[in-house]
């Protein structure tokens, strides 16, 4: 099932590339910064500020992760936006990254903990047919874990994009 569904999303994808002229207002995609990835909405509020939102609802059996973040995006667009283009951007971003276990059948119990995050970066994007961006970016992160006590370090991450208008 999953395989038609992205079969079917790339071929909606691909015939709407020529379509109609797109000024990449509103994109939805997919967005990585690991550790964390998940779905993500730009919003362009001009031809250089864009804002995005990235949700990632993932569980597997006795483990769940919730991430929930927000960026704004500053985007030095190419002035001759033909059928491909280069724009270089950086990035500020929050997040609330939730976990939790249930352990209990093992006798360990319940837990659940909620880290809050921020990272700062830059990247670039390729964008094809003025509708589909490919990015690849690099930055810095941290994020609280307890009381006091944080990580930080080298983010890396990409995402796929399909600008809608």
């Amino acid at each position: 099932m999953k395989k038609i569904v992205i079969m079917v999303i790339v071929f909606l994808m691909v015939t709407h590339l020529n379509a109609q002229d797109v000024k990449r207002k509103l994109g939805v995609g997919l967005q990585a910064s690991l550790p964390t990835y998940g779905i993500s909405a730009k919003y362009g509020i001009t031809e250089q500020s864009v804002i995005q939102g990235t949700i990632a609802p993932f569980s597997a059996g006795l483990f769940s992760m919730n991430f929930y973040g927000a960026r704004y995006i500053h985007r030095f667009p190419d002035k001759d936006q033909g059928k491909v283009s280069l724009d270089p951007y950086i990035y500020g971003g929050v997040g609330l990254m939730s976990f939790k276990t249930n352990l209990s059948d093992f006798g360990m119990g319940k837990s659940s903990e909620s880290f809050f995050s921020y990272s700062v970066g830059g990247g670039v994007e390729l964008i094809v047919a003025k509708k589909l961006g490919l990015s690849a970016e690099l930055g810095y992160g941290k994020m609280n874990v307890v009381d006091g006590i944080s990580v930080s370090g080298i983010l890396g991450g990409g995402g796929l994009h399909f600008y809608i208008f």
